[in-house]
C-alpha cells in the first residue's frame, strides 16, 4: 500500500475515535495483537513454564537424595548437602541473570536457594551446637538470610529477591519479639502491619506483582491481632470498625486480597456476635435467616466495590 494512502487511512481513523471518544485501547482490543505478538507472548509464556518446571525437578532430586542418605550421612556431610546445595542454588541464580537466555531460570534457583540454605544452617546448628535457646538459632537464620537476600535486591532490583528479603525480615522480626517475651498479639499487629506498610511501599514501584501476598498475610495478622486484644473486653465492638475501615483501605489501595480479609473478618465476628447473644433464645432461627440474607448482601457489596472500585 502507498504510504500516501496509510497516512491518509489512518488520519481518518484517526478523526472517527475523536469523534466517537473511542480509545487507543479500545481499539487495540477489536484488532487483536499481530501475529508476531501473540508468538512472542506465546514462546515468553513457554520459557516461563519450562523454567519452573525445571527449578521444581532439580529442588525435587536434591530433596529426594537427601531424604534417601539423610541416615547414612555423618554431621559433617548434613549440613555440605543441605547448605551446599543452597549455596551452589544461589551462585547458579546469580550466574542465570548474566544471561539472556537463562534468566528465567533465576528465581526458580533463589527459591530454592531460599529453602536450603536456612535448612542448612539449622542442621548445622542441630549437628554441631550445644544446646541453648533455638530462636537464637532462628535468628541468626533468618537475619543472614535477609541480609544476603537484601544485598542481592541491592545489586539486581529483581523481585524474587525483595520477596525473600521481606520474607525473611518478617520472620527476623518475629522471631525477636518473641525471644524477647513480647505478647503475641503485639507481635501479630505489629507484623501486620509491617507487612502492610512494605505492601503499600512496593506497590508504588515495579515490583507490585509480589504485593498480594503481603497484603493477604498482613491484613489477616493485624485483624487476628486486633481482635485478640479487645475479645470479651467493652470496646470488642471496635474490631467491626476497624474490619469496615480494612474495606475502606482495599478500595484506596485496590487491593482485592485487603477487601477478601475485611470481609472474611466481618462475616466471622458477626456469626460470632449472633452465637453469643442470640444462641439460647427463640428468635434464633430467625436471626439465622437475618444473618444468612445479611452475608449474601455483603458478598453482593463486595462484588460491586471490587468491580467498581478495586478493579477500576
Amino acid at each position: 500500500m502507498d504510504a500516501d494512502v496509510r497516512i491518509r487511512a489512518l488520519q481518518e481513523i484517526a478523526a472517527i475515535a475523536q469523534q466517537h471518544g473511542l480509545s487507543a485501547a479500545e481499539i487495540a482490543a477489536v484488532l487483536g495483537d499481530p501475529p508476531a505478538i501473540r508468538e512472542g507472548r506465546g514462546r515468553s509464556t513457554l520459557v516461563h513454564v519450562l523454567g519452573f518446571l525445571g527449578g521444581i525437578f532439580v529442588f525435587a532430586g536434591v530433596g529426594v537424595f537427601i531424604a534417601l542418605q539423610w541416615s547414612d550421612m555423618n554431621s559433617a556431610a548434613r549440613v555440605v548437602v543441605t547448605l551446599g546445595s543452597g549455596i551452589a542454588a544461589f551462585l547458579l541464580a546469580m550466574l542465570a541473570g548474566r544471561e539472556a537466555r537463562y534468566d528465567k531460570a533465576q528465581t526458580p534457583l533463589m527459591l530454592i536457594a531460599a529453602a536450603l540454605e536456612p535448612t542448612g544452617m539449622l542442621v548445622a546448628f542441630n549437628e554441631f551446637g550445644s544446646g541453648g535457646d533455638w530462636r537464637v538459632a532462628a535468628l541468626i537464620t533468618t537475619g543472614t538470610m535477609a541480609v544476603q537476600f537484601g544485598a542481592t535486591f541491592g545489586s539486581i532490583r529483581r523481585s524474587a529477591p525483595l520477596f525473600l528479603t521481606v520474607f525473611f525480615a518478617t520472620l527476623l522480626f518475629g522471631t525477636a519479639l518473641d525471644l524477647v517475651d513480647a505478647d503475641n498479639t503485639v507481635i501479630a499487629i505489629v507484623l501486620g502491619a509491617s507487612l502492610l506498610l512494605a505492601a503499600v511501599g512496593a506497590d508504588r514501584s515495579a515490583h507490585r506483582a509480589i504485593t498480594p501476598a503481603w497484603y493477604l498475610f498482613g491484613a489477616a495478622l493485624f485483624l487476628f491481632g486486633f481482635y485478640d486484644l479487645v475479645e470479651d473486653a467493652p470496646l470488642e465492638i471496635l474490631f467491626l470498625g476497624v474490619a469496615a475501615g480494612f474495606v475502606y483501605l482495599s478500595i484506596t489501595l485496590h487491593s482485592r486480597m485487603v477487601l477478601f480479609v475485611a470481609t472474611l473478618a466481618i462475616l466471622a465476628y458477626t456469626a460470632r456476635f449472633t452465637q453469643q447473644h442470640f444462641a439460647d433464645s427463640i428468635g434464633w432461627p430467625v436471626a439465622l435467616i437475618a444473618f444468612g440474607f445479611f452475608m449474601i448482601g455483603l458478598s453482593a457489596l463486595a462484588f460491586r466495590i471490587d468491580r467498581d472500585y478495586v478493579r477500576a
